[in-house]
C-alpha cells in the first residue's frame, strides 16, 4: 500500500466519522422545543387557547388520566379504612447527603427537587435533575398513573401525612427512611410511600403500597417525569436527546422521545402518543448525555410504558412533556453517568454502565479512560493527564512508528526503479500488461525486502484510538467541565477561539513534510489538502481531542526527526560499506 492509498484510507475513515456524527448521533436540543407536525390535521382549538395561539401550561395529571375508567361508589365492596389519615397543609421534606439534596412534597409524595452537589450546569448553577417542566405543571416523579382506576388522580393531589424531621441529614454509610401515608375513609383508599436513603449512594430504595376497597393493588404504575433536566449548552459535538434505555437479555432497547410522532386529541389543543415496551426488563433508564434516573424492576412482573405530550407554544413551535412509567419499581438510581459510581450499584442494576454509549470503539475508549483517570490521580488536571497519556501511547507505538518510517524510506529509494518498470509497461489498460507490471513491482519489493503496507499499519492503528478519544471526550462525565489552561475551560467542548484546531493543522502539515514520501504529485497535493480538511473538521470537536491530536503531532515531529537522522546515518554507513567492498573487489582484480 503506497502513501497515496494510505492518505485515501485516512480520508475515507474521517468521512465515516463525519457521517456517523451528523446522521447517527442525536443533535443537541436546547431548549426542548420542536416544530409542530404539519402532516397531521390539527384539532380545533379548545376554549383554553388564547387569541395568539399560545396556551397555558397543561394540567398534566388530567391529560395523563384521560379516557381511563373510573370506579363508581357502587363498586365498593368493604370499607378498608377505619379513619382518615391526611395532612392539613402542604409541607416539604428535605434529605441532605454529601452527594445530593432531595426535596419531597407531601402532596402526592412527589420529588420536587434533586440537586447534585458535585455537579453544575454549563452556567455554573446547581444541577437539579427534576425538570422545570415538572415544576411548571406541578406533576412530579414518583406520582402514580393508573390505566385501570382513578386512584392515581386522587393520590397525586392528596396531602400525605409525614411524621418526622423536615430536614433529614445522612452521613457516611448511614441509612434513613422517609414514610408518607394517606387514608381516605370516603374513598376506601389507603396509600404508603416509603423511601430509604443511604449517605454514600445515589440509590433510593422504594416500597409503595396502595389499597382500595380492602384489597392491595398489585400493579402500581409509577411515573418519572416530565423530563430529566438538561441545562448543558449545545456547543458540544454531540448531545443526547432525552430517551428511555431499557435493559433485558444483555441488550438495550431505546425510545427517543423527540422522534415519537404524536397524534392530535379530539377537542384538545395538545397532541399525545402512548407506547409500551412490555415486560422482561431488569431496569429502565430515563437519560441524557451525562445523567440518568434508573428504575430497578422485576423482569417477571414489571411493565414499561411511556407517554409524550406535545403542547403548542407559538406558531410552528411546541413543548414536549415526556414520561417513563414503570409498574412496581423497587429502587431508583438518580445521578451522574460515572463509571465508578455506576459500578457501585452493579449488584442492583446489572450492566448499568451500558447507558454510557462509547460507540463502535467502546472497549478502546474504556481502556483509555481508565488510563487517564489513573494519571489524574497524580495530576489534578485532566488536560495534563491527557498529555501524559498521549506521551505514553507514543512510546508504546514507537517501534511500529520506526518500522513504518524505515519502510516508507525504502519505498522512497525504490521510486526510480518503480518508475522505470511503469515506463516499461505504458499500456496499463491492457490487463495482461498490468498483471506483468504488478508482478515485476512485487518482485522488486521482495528483492529489496520491502513491505508495501509497512508504512500504513501505525497510522491505521491510530484511527481507533482517535475515534475512541472522540467518544470518550463527548460522553464521559469525567472530562465534563474539566479545564486545561487559559481559555480551555471545558475539555468536552470545542475550543472557543479555534487555537488548538489551527495548531493541530499546522503541526500535521510539518509532520507530513518530514515524513518520507514517494515524490508523487498527487501525494504532494494531498499533503497540503489534508491538514486544511482536518482543521476545518476538528474545529467543532472537543478541545480535548484537539489537544490530544496536536500534542501527538508534536511528539511525532520529534520522533520523525530522530528516525530521519537514524535512517540517514544508516544509509551513509551502507554506502560507505559498499564503497569499501568495491575497493576491496577492485584490489583483488588487480
Amino acid at each position: 500500500m503506497d502513501t497515496k492509498k494510505l492518505i485515501l484510507a485516512i480520508v475515507l475513515s474521517v468521512t465515516v466519522l463525519l457521517v456517523y456524527q451528523y446522521f447517527f448521533i442525536p443533535k443537541p436540543v436546547v431548549p426542548r422545543q420542536v416544530p409542530l407536525n404539519t402532516e397531521v390535521v390539527q384539532p380545533e382549538k379548545s376554549a383554553a387557547a388564547t387569541e395568539t395561539g399560545v396556551t397555558a401550561a397543561p394540567d398534566i395529571g388530567s391529560i395523563l388520566g384521560q379516557e381511563k375508567p373510573v370506579v363508581q361508589e357502587s363498586e365498593a365492596i368493604l370499607p378498608a379504612v377505619e379513619k382518615d389519615m391526611m395532612a392539613a397543609d402542604e409541607q416539604t421534606v428535605t434529605v441532605d447527603t454529601a452527594d445530593f439534596t432531595a426535596v419531597f412534597t407531601n402532596r402526592g409524595a412527589g420529588l420536587t427537587s434533586f440537586v447534585l452537589k458535585k455537579y453544575k450546569d454549563d452556567s455554573g448553577n446547581a444541577m437539579d435533575l427534576v425538570s422545570r417542566s415538572a415544576k411548571e405543571s406541578n406533576f412530579y416523579p414518583f406520582y402514580f398513573f393508573s390505566e385501570k382506576d382513578d386512584y392515581s388522580k386522587i393520590l397525586n393531589k392528596a396531602l400525605f401525612q409525614y411524621q418526622g424531621e423536615t430536614t433529614v441529614r445522612i452521613n457516611g454509610r448511614q441509612q434513613k427512611e422517609l414514610v408518607f401515608e394517606f387514608a381516605d375513609l370516603a374513598q376506601n383508599l389507603t396509600a404508603t410511600k416509603r423511601f430509604v436513603f443511604s449517605g454514600d449512594s445515589y440509590l433510593i430504595r422504594l416500597d409503595f403500597q396502595v389499597s382500595r376497597n380492602g384489597q392491595l393493588i398489585d400493579d402500581l404504575p409509577v411515573v418519572f417525569g416530565p423530563d430529566l433536566e438538561n441545562n448543558d449548552s449545545g456547543d458540544r459535538s454531540m448531545m443526547m436527546d432525552l430517551q428511555i434505555a431499557a435493559y433485558a437479555n444483555e441488550k438495550l432497547e431505546t425510545v427517543v422521545f423527540a422522534k415519537q410522532k404524536t397524534v392530535p386529541q379530539a377537542g384538545q389543543s395538545f397532541e399525545k402518543i402512548a407506547g409500551e415496551k412490555g415486560s422482561g426488563f431488569y431496569w429502565a433508564a430515563y437519560e441524557t448525555t451525562y445523567f440518568a434516573a434508573v428504575f430497578k424492576t422485576d423482569p417477571l412482573k414489571s411493565k414499561l410504558s411511556y407517554q409524550v405530550i406535545k403542547q403548542p407554544l407559538a406558531k410552528n413551535q411546541a413543548k414536549l412533556y415526556s414520561y417513563m412509567i414503570v409498574t412496581n419499581p423497587q429502587a431508583l438510581f438518580i445521578g451522574p453517568k460515572d463509571e465508578k459510581i455506576l459500578a457501585a450499584v452493579e449488584k442492583e442494576f446489572p450492566d448499568l454502565n451500558k447507558i454510557i454509549d462509547y460507540g463502535w470503539f467502546g472497549a478502546i475508549a474504556k481502556i483509555m479512560l481508565k488510563g487517564i483517570v489513573l494519571i489524574h490521580g497524580f495530576l489534578p488536571n485532566y488536560g495534563w493527564a491527557l498529555i501524559l497519556f498521549t506521551l505514553f501511547l507514543k512510546l508504546v507505538l514507537f517501534p511500529l512508528t520506526y518500522s513504518s518510517s524505515v519502510s516508507m524510506a525504502k519505498m522512497q529509494s525504490l521510486q526510480p526503479k518503480m518508475k522505470a518498470i511503469k515506463k516499461k509497461y505504458k499500456n496499463t489498460k491492457d490487463m495482461e500488461q498490468r498483471k506483468l507490471m504488478n508482478m515485476e513491482i512485487m518482485a522488486l519489493y521482495k528483492q529489496e525486502k520491502v513491505n508495501p503496507a509497512g508504512g500504513c499499519l501505525p497510522i491505521l492503528l491510530q484511527l481507533p484510538i482517535l475515534f475512541g478519544f472522540f467518544r470518550l471526550l463527548s460522553v464521559s462525565i469525567n472530562v465534563r467541565h474539566e479545564p486545561w489552561i487559559l481559555w480551555i475551560t471545558d475539555l468536552s467542548k470545542k475550543d472557543p477561539y479555534y487555537v488548538l484546531p489551527i495548531l493541530m493543522g499546522v503541526t500535521m502539515f510539518i509532520q507530513q513534510r518530514m515524513a518520507p514520501t514517494g515524490g508523487d504529485d498527487m501525494q504532494k497535493k494531498l499533503m497540503y489538502i489534508m491538514p486544511v480538511v482536518m482543521t476545518v473538521m476538528f474545529a467543532s470537536f472537543p478541545s480535548g481531542l484537539n489537544l490530544y491530536w496536536c500534542f501527538s503531532n508534536v511528539l511525532q515531529i520529534g520522533q520523525q526527526h530522530l528516525i530521519n537522522e537514524k535512517i540517514h546515518k544508516k544509509k551513509k554507513d551502507e554506502e560507505k560499506e559498499i564503497k569499501i567492498l568495491k575497493r576491496k573487489k577492485g584490489a583483488k582484480e588487480k
